[in-house]
């Protein structure tokens, strides 16, 4: 488990961090990705995945927390950061829970362009949000869900990765009861379960959370690739510590 920041000109490297890619567990962000709005509650956990080919689909991070709608605005063909498959920026979400209470409690502290008072055109880029000092203040990111249209090979396709903070709090710990993450998609059901023989929560290392779909919400598989590992190795079923129904 890993949480590197990125910026332009920038690196931020937190204690215990490797520079590797950590594709499937640890929350990374860079300069590239900013935020447009914030997702509205729902009266759920749950988040709505609009605009991925099926009304029910939606996904639930487990944390009650403020969600931020962002993307990635990097060139092709990908962001190593996010993953080692090329994907769609503009159809592509990165649903990012976070903690204001380092940000006077409201989304609106985020907000770069223009002041407050005229509303919020331009949120910080994600990278702003652990530096300090600065413009918005330190933000944790608790959980990010990507979601990401797939192109060339996997056009099509999409993955889901479910990623937690694990500097400098895992929000594993910071909690009364289990975090268990599910996600709706294409009329079936994905749940965090646990197993006993690794995978007990879904900061651990060996919850790898990274889903390959195709069209019409076909399970391809999942990313079994070390997590300092620079490469999508796709394994079939579900991904250790999931059931479906």
């Amino acid at each position: 488990m890993k949480f590197h920041i990125f910026a332009p000109g920038l690196l931020v490297l937190t204690a215990g961090v490797l520079a590797q890619s950590s594709h499937a567990h640890g929350i990374q962000v860079d300069g590239t990705m900013t935020c447009t709005s914030v997702v509205p509650a729902t009266g759920s956990l749950s988040v709505p995945l609009s605009g991925t080919g099926h009304k029910g689909n939606s996904a639930k991070a487990d944390v009650n927390f403020p969600v931020l709608a962002c993307k990635d605005s990097v060139g092709p063909p990908t962001d190593p950061s996010l993953s080692d498959l090329r994907y769609d920026t503009k159809d592509s979400v990165l649903y990012t829970w976070i903690d204001l209470s380092a940000a006077e409690g409201s989304p609106s502290a985020l907000c770069l362009v223009p002041p407050l008072a005229a509303g919020c055109s331009q949120l910080a880029p994600l990278s702003n949000f652990y530096t300090g000092g600065g413009n918005p203040p330190n933000v944790p990111i608790i959980a990010m869900v990507d979601v990401l249209k797939l192109t060339h090979g996997h056009s099509g396709d999409y993955e889901i990765i479910f990623n937690y903070e694990t500097f400098p709090a895992i929000a594993c710990d910071n909690v009364f009861k289990p975090i268990t993450p599910s996600f709706s998609w294409f009329g079936k059901t994905y749940t965090f379960t646990g197993r006993t023989d690794g995978a007990i929560t879904p900061c651990d290392s060996s919850a790898t959370n990274d889903f390959l779909f195709g069209p019409n919400g076909v399970l391809l598989g999942y990313n079994s690739a070390p997590d300092d590992s620079a490469s999508f190795v796709l394994t079939k079923g579900l991904p250790p510590g999931w059931t479906v129904n």
